[in-house]
């Protein structure tokens, strides 16, 4: 009964995170100018346009144009698709059965393989074997998907001509010379099962009869066609969700293996592979549940890179194609249907998890907050379909309401606690150096403060000194981990070299006199369309001509050694401002949250739910694509926008626990105030999750700035970006032209492989549990 008043209660809680989404999108949708784009095609004519604007209440004020497109959301009229051609509603259902028929099989691939490797290794633990799953793993996770398809691609396809190079099916085969009836749109089905055939080979029976359905012959070659198509997009889109799992697998069973209950098992004379298959590997399942249910959702997100390269028209590839033509309704549908499936997969994931798992609290109630937030939302969505003006004036009074409530909620909690008038002046704090870490600022910032820590070191020495010995203890200890794991030192000494080149660009690749930017890409015009190989160590020329590219040109002219070498100071300013920025604004939120609970928890914890939902890719698309500015200040913007939540939660998690904490509670009762408690114990004891993720989050930053450079959306077009260097390299694979792409995207791969490894070796050097 418990576990239904559960479900219920995570059913619920759904809703105003679904209406939170549609908040955002329908900001994007009036960022782009005239909200009636959505709505009209080219041949819509003046008087068709005026009508539609009556219809949809486009020249109304802004509460009314909302309750109508929450309305237009409910009856699915979500518009036309100028790209296709087609009702949105219908584009979605056609594109995302063959978007999901691609996300099964890679799914499938990545758990069967990703399971039995995590718990391999896991039985190898630091050894070899161990070792050498755990840098495949980290490389898939670090190595770009887009860059992997075209390798794969030039490889498999190109030179071994065993797979074909994209598209969904073979149109010769399908349409011309044994052409079948499409039904579901999953190519796999449509090809073997098909009711009603005439030649039936397999019946039902009575049963059969009875409902009058058949299996027909199907059509092997068909069949065979499809299949072959999904290998080589599956295989890139499996590798990365394999990689996640594998890790996660091998961190749960390590923590099992550990457990009292297994050296029971293995005291009474069990043979190691039934201890391990039996007891250790079931029960580590069930964490790696609820990280299958998101991994499946995420293969949504990761087919907007995969789709693209192979053409596979799927909701990515469409996508795509919406944002680069501005086709504002098929955008804001894709970004509307991916948050859906992100909320619905979290929803099945938590409710099989605690089905699973006898130990997660099933706390059924709601509180307070909970309700009156739920209650309101689900009136404005009942309201709303029902009668738009009495949708209005109710999502009005609700807002009203809501904000009166603030206000009082916020001054009565001043005027009882006065102490906590830091709590305002905190995130105005937050936002000011948020606001000089995007305007440049923040430097001289930092430089002040460093003078200030100097005079405090220079007037303070005698008492420092005496705290420099055990500092140092500690160094040598981290120092003797870091010696013993070598993943860690190969992941030092790759992030080293990545600093060394951007520090040192000016010098390794050194712009021409007249370049204003030396991270704007100087084009030369001779080669725009004639590709220069690499010269390596041999160049007989300069930069620029003839047998003078140290590691070749692309089709504008570029030279990729020059790309690279400025990509990483391109790089290293992006994900140092995103990652910083991020880190702030999420470590004020996440502990403050997490110490208070409380309305406030319920509050920002729902608001966070809203960006969560969203895929992080999808949305910083959606943004950069609505707004028309692809500068890189407004794709460091896009970042940060989606970046924050997830960090918000885990410090949020890592708060709720160290609050209850013995120290936390002895604290309190000896009258220490909440400030002191916050910033001497709370916060202390979540740098290591803080210090950890950030320094992996240094890597996945660059990922997502190098998706979405390939995309066309990361900055101006001749900006040194390695992401824009792999899609110039792209164009010009059939043609065997390899170090186009090769050369940026293996510079991608092991930069982010390199914090990846990095962020592996600190997790183990902070936690206690490895002291020994």
């Amino acid at each position: 009964m418990r576990l239904w008043i559960y479900v219920a209660r995570r059913l619920a809680l759904t809703i105003p995170v679904l209406l939170g989404v549609t908040l955002i999108t329908f900001s994007l949708s009036h960022m782009m100018g005239d909200p009636l784009a959505p709505y009209i095609t080219e041949k819509t004519t003046e008087e068709q346009a005026a009508a539609l604007r009556i219809k949809h209440n486009l020249d109304e004020p802004l509460p009314v144009q909302y309750v109508t497109y929450l309305r237009n959301i409910m009856t699915f009229e979500w518009g036309f698709s100028k790209t296709i051609n087609q009702p949105v509603a219908d584009a979605v259902r056609e594109k995302f059965a063959a978007t999901l028929e691609l996300s099964i099989l890679a799914f499938v691939v990545a758990v069967g393989t990703a399971i039995p490797l995590g718990i391999f290794s896991s039985v190898r633990h630091n050894r070899w074997e161990d070792h050498g799953i755990r840098l495949f793993a980290l490389f898939g996770s670090a190595i770009p998907i887009f860059w992997l398809a075209l390798v794969l691609k030039y490889v498999v396809s190109f030179q071994w001509d065993l797979l074909p190079l994209g598209d969904r099916y073979d149109p010769i085969l399908w349409e011309v010379r044994e052409p079948i009836e499409i039904k579901t749109n999953f190519l796999l089905i449509d090809s073997l099962v098909v009711s009603g055939a005439s030649s039936p080979i397999i019946s039902l029976g009575a049963l059969g009869s009875y409902f009058g359905i058949e299996w027909s012959r199907g059509s092997l070659p068909h069949f065979m066609d499809a299949l072959k198509h999904m290998i080589l997009p599956a295989t890139v889109l499996a590798y990365g969700s394999m990689a996640t799992t594998i890790r996660l697998m091998r961190g749960n069973m390590l923590d099992v293996l550990g457990q009292d209950y297994i050296r029971t098992a293995k005291s009474k004379g069990l043979s190691g592979t039934k201890v391990t298959m039996k007891h250790g590997a079931s029960n580590a399942m069930i964490p790696t549940v609820t990280l299958l249910g998101m991994g499946f959702a995420g293969l949504i997100n990761g087919s907007v890179l995969t789709e693209t390269v192979f053409t596979w028209p799927g909701l990515g590839y469409w996508a795509i194609l919406a944002m680069r033509n501005l086709d504002v309704s098929a955008i804001l549908a894709y970004t509307l249907f991916s948050a859906v499936l992100y909320i619905f997969a979290n929803l099945i994931v938590d409710i099989l998890y605690a089905f699973l798992d006898p130990r997660v609290e099933l706390g059924g109630h709601l509180s307070v907050g909970e309700i009156s937030i739920v209650s309101l939302s689900m009136l404005m969505l009942l309201v709303s379909y029902l009668d738009i003006e009495a949708g209005v004036w109710f999502g009005t009074g609700a807002l009203l309401f809501c904000a009166a409530f603030a206000v009082y909620f916020t001054i009565s909690w001043l005027w009882k606690n006065p102490e906590d008038i830091w709590l305002p002046a905190l995130f105005a704090g937050t936002l000011f150096l948020v606001w000089t870490i995007l305007s440049g600022f923040f430097m001289f910032i930092v430089y002040f403060f460093l003078l200030v820590y100097s005079i405090y070191i220079i007037r303070n020495w005698h008492d420092i000194k005496l705290e420099i010995t055990p500092r140092l203890d500690e160094f040598w200890r981290a120092a003797y981990q870091v010696k013993r794991n070598p993943l860690t030192i190969l992941g030092l000494w790759i992030v080293i070299f990545f600093l060394a080149v951007a520090a040192l660009a000016p010098i390794l690749a050194p712009p021409a006199e007249d370049q204003r930017d030396p991270k704007r890409m100087e084009e030369h015009f001779d080669y725009n369309f004639d590709l220069q190989p690499p010269c390596y160590f041999s160049c007989t020329g300069n930069s620029g001509e003839k047998d003078g590219y140290v590691l070749g040109s692309t089709n504008r002219g570029y030279d990729i050694y020059y790309g690279i070498v400025w990509g990483s100071r391109t790089s290293l300013d992006v994900a140092i401002k995103v990652v910083v920025t991020g880190t702030f604004i999420a470590t004020v939120i996440g502990v403050i949250s997490g110490y208070y609970g409380g309305r406030a928890d319920e509050v920002i914890m729902r608001i966070t739910d809203v960006f969560i939902a969203i895929p992080g890719l999808v949305l910083a698309l959606a943004i950069i694509a609505v707004t028309g500015e692809r500068s890189i200040e407004y794709l460091m913007y896009a970042l940060i926008i989606v970046w924050w939540p997830g960090f918000t939660r885990i410090i949020r998690a890592e708060a709720l626990r160290i609050r209850k904490l013995p120290y936390v509670e002895a604290a309190k009762a000896a009258g220490a105030s909440d400030f002191r408690i916050i910033f001497k114990h709370v916060l202390p004891n979540c740098m290591t999750s803080i210090i950890v993720i950030a320094t992996m989050d240094m890597g996945g930053i660059v990922l997502t700035l190098a998706g979405l450079g390939f995309l066309g959306f990361g900055g101006a077009a001749d900006l040194a970006e390695w992401g824009k260097l792999v899609a110039f390299g792209q164009e010009h694979l059939l043609a065997g032209e390899w170090w186009a792409f090769f050369f940026p995207g293996l510079a991608i791969a092991l930069w982010a492989l390199g914090f990846y490894l990095l962020g592996d070796g600190v997790r183990d050097i902070l936690d206690p549990r490895q002291r020994s």
